[in-house]
């Protein structure tokens, strides 16, 4: 209980200081490293019994079983295997990106297999089945937000599928999970056509997703985006222009959709991309028609 509690406090103060996707802070690092080295173990697997290993990682995670009975009643091979079990699942949670980093960063080809066959073995399809489900409760929290989309998900395979429906319009957009997820991004291909809306800006919603995805927004995960895509689909409906500067009409990290006016060619644009724009240029002009932006 002791190691679970300090496992704890420390994923817990990692979790608070870690970057979004500028790599893995040194002490998590190592942290990982232990965590991995411990539940790939040939030792700590005998002195366990040998042959549990999947299938008690698998109840850790699922929550379908405790990390052990009293002190009595587990070796010590148990409450290090399960408290790194914990250890692992908890940074897999909340921070998917820095665990990508670590494993990326391993020097051995040996070492990143090892770890990449634990977390597809023992971890991936719980995680994917959890991004799944808060997808699903994301839109029903938000459907206040989409008065004229009928939008639902829906887990099909490894695929977490968005249904969208509108003026007799129907299509689906789907996200593809990999095998070891969160090692392997998900990706999210642009479909051939979806009724009604110019592939262009389809394309800009793929493109908007992947940056989730890859963790360019720390705020936001898979399960992220396909409220991000209803919504997108809602604003598109609505007559919504897109923001000249990054080609959507829902900001990324703020929400928010294109209001401010140039006052000359009178294209909106968020005002987040905006300041981003005058301050990489060093001018307070138009990024379209060049003239000044008051």
């Amino acid at each position: 209980e002791q190691l679970q509690g300090k496992a704890g406090r420390a994923m817990s103060s990692f979790a608070k200081r870690a970057p979004g996707s500028d790599g893995a802070l040194p002490p998590l690092k190592s942290l990982l490293r232990l965590v991995c080295h411990a539940l790939n173990s040939p030792r700590l697997l005998r002195d366990r019994g040998g042959t549990r290993r999947s299938a008690e990682a698998g109840a850790v995670i699922t929550g379908s079983a405790p990390f052990g009975g009293s002190g009595a009643d587990r070796s010590l091979a148990d409450a290090v295997y399960s408290t790194a079990a914990w250890a692992l699942l908890f940074a897999l949670r909340t921070l998917p990106v820095v665990v990508r980093s670590f494993w990326e960063q391993l020097p051995r080809s040996h070492d990143r297999r090892l770890v990449e066959e634990l977390i597809t073995r023992s971890y991936a399809a719980a995680l994917i089945q959890r991004e799944a489900e808060a997808a699903k409760a994301l839109l029903d929290a938000n459907k206040d937000r989409l008065p004229n989309v009928d939008a639902s998900v829906i887990r099909r395979g490894k695929q977490i599928v968005l249904r969208l429906g509108g003026d007799e319009i129907k299509t689906e957009l789907c996200i593809s999970m990999p095998d070891s997820f969160p090692l392997q991004v998900a990706s999210a291909e642009t479909p051939e056509k979806v009724p009604g809306v110019p592939i262009n800006k389809v394309r800009n919603w793929m493109l908007q997703a992947r940056q989730v995805f890859v963790g360019r927004n720390k705020h936001m995960s898979v399960s992220s985006v396909p409220l991000l895509w209803a919504r997108n689909f809602e604003l598109f409906f609505e007559g919504v222009e897109d923001c000249p500067i990054c080609y959507s009409a829902l900001h990324l990290t703020a929400q928010t959709i294109p209001r401010k006016a140039c006052p000359t060619c009178k294209h909106k644009f968020h005002s987040e991309c905006l300041h981003s724009w005058f301050k990489s240029s060093a001018k307070v002009t138009c990024p379209l028609c060049n003239q000044p932006f008051s």
